[in-house]
């Protein structure tokens, strides 16, 4: 019998990566096929994001792109997962009748048994428990020639922001337990991986829901002492949770990035009360001067929202003023999306769409001047690039202050030397884009 081909499409943040892997590494264990052509495929999931409306419509693209698989393709069974199939699967039924089965977050560990309703034409839908403790003995998807990987040390969030949907997707803050994530390091450390990213909605408070005497600063001491990763990286901190210990574990951990990635969202004290946040423009200040004086070439990253409801135009500027103050070396901003079932939802002084489209294109031209600004400071240095993919001529490559996918790259003259993609090269930079570095390979290797 030939086994079924599943295509699985996957939309959204590095959470939704690690859950497509974790359903794919069942998949993989029974009598089906993954197939990266959904055009190839008889069965489809698309596991689906709804954080802001880009996202939500991006989604919804995708859905009736496939649905039209069904009708004039060899598509059978159409799945919608994640964030979508867990807050709007009710609609979709309703509006996208081409959709067979729904999976919501929590229920990852539940395709198997989605699937095998369709053996007897019966529709499915998991959804609805989204506390559910993530399941941790799967054997994860991991696409040949991977050397990065995202590890998931907790799930869920307790903040409570004003404009964010995710408590109600993702559930309550759930630390992962310490053995089920040292199992999966080791099988990813089997697998070739080179590179880890521990991520969650926040990775700061790892450790304070359980009893089991690890916090994330002797969490990251114990993996770089059992494994052997080049490098640790960490995605998100808050900046309440960045303590000087945990900048003292960094300092003396060569493998642990000294890349930080803090979402602000906002700089302007009354902005941030009426976000939920619980910071402050000075403690920001402090935090992240904290963090340079602790480690003088540390890469900070954060997130900014433009458009909140009743940012003035004053409020705007003092946001400029704040960027170009903290420097932070990459900065991604987003325009403010007004979320049902979000206190902010209701808000009075709802900001245009136009005027957070302005002020979004200034927030990017401020930063891009302070990008080019650091970038040029690495010019002379020698880093440790990791090379991960050959472009015409030039290897393109990430130092230990670029994240995959959302930061810049390094473009590489190999002297005419042959490089092995997903391997570690000393590279000098020579010069300095407003993104990207770009440098030469020094004459000795390193793997």
């Amino acid at each position: 019998m030939k086994n079924k081909t599943i295509h699985m499409t996957t939309l959204g943040c590095d959470k939704n990566t690690i859950d497509s892997q974790l359903m794919l590494g069942l998949i993989q264990e029974k009598n089906y096929s993954i197939e990266e052509d959904p055009q190839k495929a008889e069965i489809i999931i698309v596991n689906t994001c709804c954080f802001i409306q880009e996202a939500k419509e991006q989604s919804i693209d995708y859905v009736l792109e496939y649905a039209q698989h069904k009708k004039s393709g060899i598509c059978k069974i159409l799945i919608v997962a994640g964030c979508m199939a867990e807050r709007y699967h009710t609609e979709l039924a309703e509006e996208i009748p081409e959709i067979d089965g729904f999976l919501g977050v929590g229920h990852f560990d539940d395709i198997i048994d989605l699937l095998n309703n369709f053996e007897g034409s019966d529709h499915g839908k998991y959804t609805g428990d989204v506390d559910k403790e993530s399941f941790s003995q799967v054997k994860r998807y991991i696409p040949k020639g991977s050397v990065t990987a995202f590890m998931r040390i907790s799930e869920g969030c307790d903040h409570g922001c004003t404009y964010c949907i995710i408590p109600k997707i993702r559930g309550k803050y759930r630390s992962r337990k310490s053995q089920d994530i040292f199992n999966e390091l080791s099988y990813l450390q089997e697998n070739g991986i080179k590179e880890i990213i521990l991520i969650g909605q926040d990775i700061a408070p790892y450790g304070q829901d359980l009893n089991e005497g690890f916090d994330l600063p002797s969490l990251l001491e114990e993996i770089a002492k059992a494994y052997d990763f080049e490098w640790i990286r960490m995605m998100y901190l808050y900046p309440e949770g960045i303590t000087q210990r945990l900048l003292d574990v960094v300092k003396k951990v060569d493998s642990i990035c000294n890349y930080f990635d803090i979402p602000l969202q906002h700089t302007v004290d009354g902005i941030l009360k009426r976000m939920g946040r619980k910071m402050s423009l000075e403690k920001i200040k402090d935090i992240s001067t904290l963090i340079r004086k602790s480690l003088p070439d540390a890469v900070l990253r954060t997130s900014i929202i433009t458009g909140f409801p009743g940012e003035t135009k004053s409020d705007h500027l003092a946001l400029l003023e704040a960027i170009k103050e903290l420097k932070f070396d990459h900065l991604g901003a987003f325009k403010y999306s007004r979320e049902e079932n979000t206190p902010a939802a209701s808000f009075d002084d709802q900001i245009s769409e136009d005027t957070k489209d302005e002020r979004y294109k200034e927030i990017m031209m401020t930063q891009q001047e302070i990008s080019l600004e650091k970038n040029q400071l690495h010019v002379g240095q020698v880093l440790k690039v990791l090379i991960e993919d050959l472009d015409e001529e030039s290897y393109l490559g990430r130092c230990y202050g670029d994240a995959p996918e959302i930061d810049g790259s390094v473009i590489v003259d190999s002297q005419g030397e042959t490089l092995a993609i997903g391997s570690f090269y000393p590279v000098k930079i020579v010069n300095a884009l407003e993104y990207d570095l770009i440098g030469d390979i020094e004459n000795e290797f390193t793997k």
